[in-house]
């Protein structure tokens, strides 16, 4: 059986910040010898790539005590590491305790004038928009990386198709009309804005927020987005489960935003050494929820489910301009 490569084992080990013993230890397990190993460890006291690892691993050590603090900081909190729930709340509380904070919510009140929460139901979205064309995301669960494959599930379909599926009302994660096809779906779809009205907490833009539509059991995996985003229900249920950014080392983020657990229902509660810290909630019509930047989430549809999202908030929200972690990682 071949060694694996000497270099590779120990710049594996100066990036986790392993001293000399710990190399000599690793190189020791994969086989190499101990003349081998010593010689190896003896050149990296010259090699000015391993002094830069070892400077770039102290400095992720750092990184990892600070959030380390905060994970502290809220446990310790008054009432420890929880979602909290705001009944129309005042603006000026809202961006001063939550967006400023970087701390989500569950939030009522937000959207009781909406003629959306009396008139849409799939009779209403056939008889509005019935006729039009919209992209939709289809065949999802023949791809275990569906919602990174994004651009390869996009289809169209006359929205009566749609309906007309939805209306068997089985559970399924094969389709869903997300806010990834609002782009295409804005026009056809722009009698369906006459049902809403602004939201208090938002700034007021023409048409604004993105659509979505699927059956029960849709399913958006672990991830997180690169705004702040206000979700509101109008039709069924969807379960929302978050983990903070300060976990962000338990959340096995190997590409872009997304995370390796995937579809994996993590238990609400404070985590441990190797499960993030997860907060739980359900949201029904008529309910809210603030989902800040950087903040891990998985959204699951327990019914049949129309939901807006929003990110017109009245603070700058273009995070994504200094992101630069598009690959792998």
């Amino acid at each position: 059986m071949p060694q694996p490569d000497k270099r590779t084992l120990l710049a594996e080990g100066l990036a986790a910040g392993e001293d000399d013993a710990a190399l000599h230890a690793r190189l020791a397990a994969a086989g190499v010898s101990a003349a081998a190993a010593k010689y190896e460890i003896d050149r990296l006291a010259k090699d000015p790539m391993a002094a830069m690892l070892r400077r770039q691993a102290a400095r992720m050590a750092k990184q990892g005590w600070l959030l380390a603090n905060q994970e502290r900081l809220a446990r310790e909190a008054d009432g420890g590491f929880m979602l909290d729930m705001l009944d129309a709340p005042a603006p000026d509380h809202f961006y001063r305790h939550y967006y400023e904070a970087n701390r989500p919510a569950k939030l009522t009140g937000l959207i009781d004038h909406w003629p959306a929460l009396a008139r849409w139901s799939l009779d209403h979205f056939a008889a509005v928009a019935g006729d039009a064309v919209v992209e939709a995301q289809v065949e999802r669960e023949r791809d275990p990386d569906y919602e990174l494959a994004k651009d390869d599930h996009r289809r169209l379909i006359r929205f009566a198709e749609l309906v007309d599926w939805l209306r068997n009302d089985e559970a399924s994660n094969d389709i869903y009309l997300t806010a990834y096809n609002s782009g295409a779906n804005a026009a056809a779809l722009a009698p369906l804005w006459e049902d809403m009205a602004p939201i208090t907490l938002l700034a007021r833009r023409e048409r604004d927020g993105f659509f979505w539509l699927g059956p029960k059991g849709t399913l958006t995996p672990w991830h997180h987005d690169l705004t702040n985003n206000l979700l509101v229900q109008v039709m069924g249920r969807k379960r929302v489960r978050m983990a903070p950014p300060w976990a962000y080392a338990r959340m096995r983020n190997s590409r872009h935003c997304f995370s390796d657990w995937g579809n994996e229902a993590l238990p609400a509660g404070n985590g441990d050494s190797a499960v993030p810290p997860i907060l739980e909630t359900v949201i029904q019509p008529g309910e809210a929820i603030f989902l800040p930047v950087g903040w891990w989430h998985q959204v699951e549809a327990l019914d049949l489910s129309a939901s807006m999202s929003f990110t017109s908030f009245r603070r700058p929200n273009a995070h994504v301009e200094d992101y630069r972690s598009w690959g792998a990682l």
